[in-house]
């Protein structure tokens, strides 16, 4: 990121994983030992490395690497509803996003993903539990450059007219969409993700009341297809419901 450090991954033959970030001298990382990270750079493009005399296949870490490894507190957001936030909200290279409930962050690093270095992500989390496991996630991501984290609650935020997309991963979010919509800029999306059909009619309903255009609601439903020699099926788990997606788009003042 702006530092110029990196997350790397390593991948053991027995099918572990490790992200590593480098530039941080001899670090010691669970269930691997101590790493020289400094090392680790000189090692690429070459694809294996030798650690405690074991051998690892070494890549750069892909955003879903970063999001299978971080360490989950509070539930996350899943892949397939954070890649429809960020299509539904329009969010790109350069563009500043506010995230309400931060959670264990997997949204967050998503989001600062997408809007790179010249980007920003402001998060706000109430509880310092969280808050306090979604910085450490934040941090091995890389993405704690682009990452600013608030700990208080979102109705304190006084900005107007700041930002290109508003999430809320929180209870009641109609509660705040006043103070959100004042620091949303013209023409931005907000976004609310809610587990339940009664919070979604609240919600949609008062961002209706309040102007917003393009109101409407998606649910994200997923089956894994188990693909082998003359038995190719649906897997009988599927990832159903996870939640509810509200958009709506500010159009006026």
């Amino acid at each position: 990121m702006k530092s110029g450090k990196k997350s790397l991954m390593l991948s053991s033959r027995d099918g572990k994983k490790f992200i590593v970030r480098t530039g941080e001298g001899m670090k010691e990382i669970a269930g691997l030992g101590v790493v020289d990270t400094g090392r680790l750079l000189e090692v690429l493009p070459s694809s294996t490395v030798s650690i405690a005399g074991k051998e690892f296949f070494l890549t750069e870490a892909t955003l879903p690497d970063l999001l299978a490894s971080i360490k989950r507190g509070p539930q996350i957001i899943m892949a397939k509803d954070c890649a429809q936030i960020v299509m539904g909200c329009g969010i790109g290279p350069g563009k500043h996003v506010l995230e309400v409930g931060t959670g264990s962050a997997s949204l967050t690093i998503a989001l600062a993903y997408f809007v790179g270095a010249d980007g920003h992500i402001v998060t706000y989390e109430v509880n310092p539990k969280h808050a306090e496991l979604a910085k450490r996630n934040i941090i091995l991501a890389g993405m704690n450059d682009i990452v600013e984290m608030r700990e208080s609650d979102a109705a304190t935020c006084s900005e107007e007219n700041e930002y290109h997309a508003i999430v809320m991963d929180m209870p009641e979010p109609w509660k705040i969409l006043e103070t959100m919509t004042r620091a949303l800029k013209v023409g931005g999306y907000a976004c609310a993700y809610l587990p339940t059909m009664n919070q979604v009619e609240t919600t949609i309903t008062k961002m209706r009341e309040m102007g917003y255009a393009e109101t409407h609601v998606l649910e994200n439903i997923q089956r894994e297809i188990v693909v082998g020699p003359g038995g190719t099926r649906p897997s009988f788990e599927m990832l159903g419901h996870t939640g509810y997606l509200c958009f709506g788009r500010k159009i006026m003042p």
